[in-house]
This record gives structure tokens, C-alpha cells and sequence, in this order.
């Protein structure tokens, strides 16, 4: 399960913020995730609103086949077909939508963002969708970049694991 602890402080996506649940219960497909899906930070537990409104890419699901998304995440996926999952998670990411966010967060101690905050904020298209195809292509092809270096991370780390408790 993708959880808040998915989420660093400093921004980027953590695969050890997985917890692993065997649901008792059919689980809704909407609530289901997969690698580059958008997961947005609806809770926050830290006193400085580090995490709430922060924008995160799926860049590796670890050890799970299927990712479920708990309560406090929202799965953000674009309308249009013509809109770039890739493109929408680098706007996301951005400091103008946590700004924005900032503004729709209530509570003192568990902050909790309102379900406004997605519906009103507004992206800064061009006129022109094909103006942002090289972003689109560039966004793609760095978050998949990402992606197979934190694979390759998570593959050295095992190895090394192994090496270790096998020589010493």
C-alpha cells in the first residue's frame, strides 16, 4: 500500500514508505496504482506542512505487483488524452501548485487538504497543446530515467545484503 510515508520532506518518492496490507475485503479497482501513476498528499503529520499538497510520480513499486493507494493519497490522472501523465506530474510538482494547496489546508495538528484544492487550481497551458510535446518528451523520458535508477538502486542494495551476510 502507497502511504504518506511514500512521501520524503524534501520532495521525492520513497519505496520504504510501503506498507504491506492483505485487504479482508474486494478493494475498488479506483483505488488501485501503478508505476507513474500521481499520487497527491491529502494528509499531513508533520508540523511544518512538509508533505500535504506534494505531488509524487510512482517511480517504483518494489517488491508489489499491485499498489493500492491508502486514504490520505489522491490518484490524479488527466482528463484529456492530449495532456502527458509525464507533463501533468512535473506541473504537479511544481512550487506554484503547492503553493496553491497551501491555501485549502485546515487543522492544527493532523492537517488535511480540501478536495478543492485539485478541482480549482489552475494549469498554465499555451493556446497551443503541441507547444508542449518536447516538455511532454523530456518529462517521459526523465522520470522513466529516474525510475530505472532507483531499480538498479534497489537491485545493488539486495546484492550487496546478500554479500554481506554470505562473507561476513
Amino acid at each position: 500500500m502507497a502511504t504518506i510515508k511514500n512521501f520524503d520532506r524534501t520532495g521525492g518518492f520513497n519505496i520504504r514508505g510501503f506498507k504491506e496490507i492483505k485487504p479482508n475485503k474486494i478493494v475498488k479497482k479506483e483505488k488501485y496504482a501503478k508505476l507513474f501513476d500521481i499520487l497527491v498528499a491529502h494528509t499531513d503529520l508533520t508540523q511544518n506542512a512538509d508533505i500535504i499538497g506534494n505531488a509524487e510520480p510512482i517511480l517504483n513499486t518494489s517488491k508489489y505487483s499491485k499498489i493500492i493507494y491508502s486514504m490520505d493519497l489522491v490518484k490524479v490522472t488527466p482528463k484529456a488524452e492530449k495532456i502527458s501523465p509525464f507533463l501533468l506530474a512535473l506541473l504537479l510538482q511544481g512550487d506554484r501548485f503547492k503553493k496553491h494547496c497551501l491555501g485549502y489546508v485546515n487543522g492544527t495538528t493532523v492537517l488535511h487538504l480540501s478536495k478543492k484544492a485539485l478541482k480549482e487550481f489552475e494549469f498554465p497551458f499555451p493556446t497551443s497543446f503541441s507547444d508542449l510535446d518536447n516538455i511532454a518528451k523530456f518529462a517521459e523520458r526523465n522520470y522513466k530515467l529516474i525510475s530505472n535508477n532507483m531499480k538498479e538502486n534497489q537491485k545493488l542494495q539486495n546484492l550487496k545484503q546478500v554479500l554481506l551476510s554470505k562473507y561476513f
